[in-house]
């Protein structure tokens, strides 16, 4: 398990300096000072490093406790991360063609149906608020686009 959590820490840590490297010519803010195109990947690459660092410090404190304990990669909770690594895949194709709302819309139910939550009404209110939020936190407070759906640009 410890080489395992080893290698997640070194991907982590990896992938956030790639992405730091791939986005290095892109501007960080706009000529009026609005967030530019590297904002956010910049702000997720060094989430990515923080993550794997800690990652490792973990591997570190745990040095001692339980090394030939092996992960059940069959169970149930496992099988259902599995299943909510499809659900985002998907998630990430759609944006592209159905936009952010529509994409989420049926993104935000599926995964908190897939976490056990059944109460239609607190799934379809609390999907709403959440596309809500995420809605005016870019468009109108950053004034940074959501992805739009490819059928509702002009041709």
């Amino acid at each position: 398990m410890r080489t395992q959590n080893f290698f997640v820490g070194m991907f982590s840590l990896v992938l956030g300096i790639a992405i730091i490297f791939l986005s290095r010519d892109m501007p960080m803010f706009d000529e009026s000072g609005i967030l530019g195109e590297r904002f956010w990947p910049y702000a997720l690459a060094w989430l990515f490093i923080g993550l794997g660092v800690i990652q490792w410090i973990s591997i570190y404190l745990q040095r001692g406790t339980a090394d030939g304990e092996k992960a059940d990669l069959s169970s149930y909770p496992v099988r259902k991360a599995y299943g909510v690594t499809v659900l985002m895949v998907i998630y990430a194709v759609a944006l592209c063609y159905a936009g952010f709302i529509a994409s989420s819309v049926i993104l935000i139910p599926a995964i908190m149906w897939v976490m056990g939550e059944r109460r239609p009404l607190f799934l379809a209110i609390t999907t709403a608020l959440i596309v809500l939020c995420i809605y005016v936190s870019f468009e109108v407070v950053f004034n940074s686009p959501l992805p739009e759906s490819i059928f509702s640009e002009s041709f």
